[in-house]
């Protein structure tokens, strides 16, 4: 080598910059072949689960809203369960595909949503109506399904925040959580939905009625043990709602509580990267170096370990200025136009579709997406005040979506075991035989003269139900036998239709019932009265009003 070019060589090996890198170097090297990370002297452990003080935590209220997560008879029409959204191998999201046409209303744009697949638009009477949009399909949400296994830990939950920590008792409108309650109103906001799970107009008295007379998860089958322990010798609702919360009464506080109950059980916190963090196992060296790129690039600035979420909101920019406001709804903030909150990452492997708009179908669209953001000018900044451009090259890309695929995945999680078990639903079954039409079926006045419907089912061999039309226009929906009409008017004729439906709820051919509800002994004894009083009043103000008018007339006839 020439002394000049030796001397040039010499300089560059001793320059600050070559000492740096080489340091780093070497020092990622012993990181990643001893198997550890420098960050595993951090307390990387997830938080405790911290319960509302006034939903303190109970088995029997767990069981209830495992149950009540899992039943698509919490629907209006049977047709969709809380879990219908949120499974345990997708990633607690949904594997399902559904498309929102977006700002535009136009499908096949650029502004289209991949969301959830809802119910069919029904109006108040539960008849259905043609969608301005859906037409006469089933609607979609017009936000991607977001993981519920870590709202345990949200002071807000859905991706805009509207689910706040202080929750509102439906019902009697009186403060049933001072704070914490953030699962307990998400809870609610599908279940009394139009898009999501019920009619329009849903009131909470028709979710009491139907669950009161609804046999627990009918329709679904291959039930977890702790599920069939807990509705051994055929419980109903209102038996496990005395063993959750002392009596047998259901209301939307209860249905929420129990539910919100069931979610914080579910903390996903075996990941390899868990264990590796406990000092129980030994990540992979990509999956090491992975997690060191990642600790060192924007993206751990909102995801932060442990929970890989800071539940704040954010517009990163994948929108346009038309798009979804966001936060911005909820705080009435300009600076939260279009943000969304942090999705935490643990489980991030088994989901589908990516952002709140579920535009992206792998990790690798998602890290273009961060890589060139198309409208900056309208992102929120990072946390340390930079903007969006993260830049890997392919070796360090490669390294973190190894990190995200195969170390934050809980195997419990992704095999559905238990706590994250649940039943199969009856809209997973596939290739379902046509209903078969109810030839049996009887209808009288029970004892609390209440019109009360049985019928007998031929199809025993796939799950299905019932649904009934009433002659002014009222649809119910029922699995088994009896239905109990609570809101029939005494002194009215019905006619009533019956419509067996199968797994894909195609209806079969209807069979007619026809009754007159008869007033009760005490509605006699109460119209009796009211005609009684009435004709004494009319009697009373008749003859006070002759007299006055005798007394005028003699007045006037005096006065000429």
């Amino acid at each position: 080598m020439p002394a000049q070019l030796q001397k040039r060589h010499f300089a560059f090996k001793r320059s600050p910059v070559v000492i740096a890198s080489f340091l780093t170097t070497m020092l990622l090297m012993v990181i990643v072949f001893s198997g550890l990370s420098i960050a595993g002297e951090k307390n990387y452990s997830l938080p405790q689960v911290s319960y509302p003080n006034e939903n303190p935590p109970q088995e029997s209220k767990r069981i209830l809203g495992k149950i009540l997560f899992w039943d698509e008879q919490l629907s209006t029409d049977n047709s969709i369960a809380c879990g219908s959204c949120h499974l345990p191998a997708s990633g607690g999201a949904d594997n399902r595909v559904g498309r929102f046409p977006g700002y535009d209303q136009q499908f096949k744009t650029d502004d289209d949503i991949v969301g959830s697949i809802g119910v069919l638009t029904r109006n108040s009477l539960g008849q259905p109506i043609v969608h301005p949009v859906f037409a006469n399909q089933r609607q979609v949400t017009n936000r991607s399904s977001q993981s519920y296994f870590l709202g345990v830990w949200a002071k807000h939950n859905f991706w805009d925040g509207r689910a706040t920590s202080e929750f509102i008792d439906p019902e009697k409108k009186t403060i049933a959580i001072k704070t914490g309650g953030a699962l307990e109103n998400q809870v609610l906001g599908p279940l009394m939905s139009s898009v999501e799970m019920a009619k329009q107009g849903q009131t909470p008295i028709e979710v009491v009625q139907k669950l009161s007379q609804t046999r627990p998860l009918a329709l679904a089958n291959k039930l977890p043990d702790d599920i069939t322990k807990a509705l051994v010798k055929g419980k109903q609702y209102p038996y496990l709602f005395e063993q959750a919360f002392g009596d047998k009464q259901i209301s939307l506080k209860r249905i929420a509580f129990a539910i919100a109950t069931y979610e914080r059980s579910l903390i996903a916190n075996q990941t390899p990267w868990d264990l590796a963090m406990a000092g129980q196992h030994k990540l992979g060296y990509q999956e090491n170096l992975g997690f060191e790129f990642f600790k060192q690039s924007g993206c751990s600035q909102c995801h932060q370990p442990p929970l890989f979420t800071d539940n704040q909101f954010y517009n990163i920019g994948i929108q346009g200025l038309n798009a979804d406001q966001g936060h911005q709804l909820i705080s009435a903030k300009k600076q939260d136009a279009g943000a969304m909150k942090t999705p935490s990452l643990r489980n991030v492997a088994l989901k589908t579709h990516f952002m709140h708009t579920g535009q992206f179908t792998s990790l690798n669209e998602v890290m273009d997406a961060y890589a060139s953001i198309r409208f900056d000018s309208i992102a929120s900044q990072l946390p340390n005040g930079e903007k969006y451009n993260f830049q890997f090259t392919e070796f360090q890309r490669k390294a973190i979506i190894a990190f995200l695929t195969n170390s934050l995945t809980d195997p419990r999680v992704q095999n559905e075991t238990f706590p994250f078990d649940r039943p199969k639903l009856r809209s997973e079954t596939q290739n379902a035989s046509p209903a078969l039409s109810i030839t049996q079926a009887s209808i009288k006045i029970n004892h609390n003269n209440q019109i009360e419907i049985s019928w007998w089912n031929p199809n025993q061999t796939q799950p299905s139900d019932i649904e009934i039309v009433r002659s002014d226009g009222h649809h119910f929906w029922q699995a088994e036998p009896p239905f109990i009409d609570m809101n029939a008017q005494a002194g009215q004729n019905y006619q009533y239709k019956l419509f067996a439906r199968n797994a894909l709820l195609k209806p079969s051919a209807p069979i007619t019932l026809n009754i007159k509800l008869p007033y009760s002994k005490n509605q006699l004894l109460l119209i009796g009265m009211k005609i009684g009083i009435s004709v004494i009043l009319f009697f009373t103000f008749g003859s006070l009003g002759w007299l006055f008018i005798k007394y005028r007339f003699k007045r006037d006839n005096n006065g000429r």
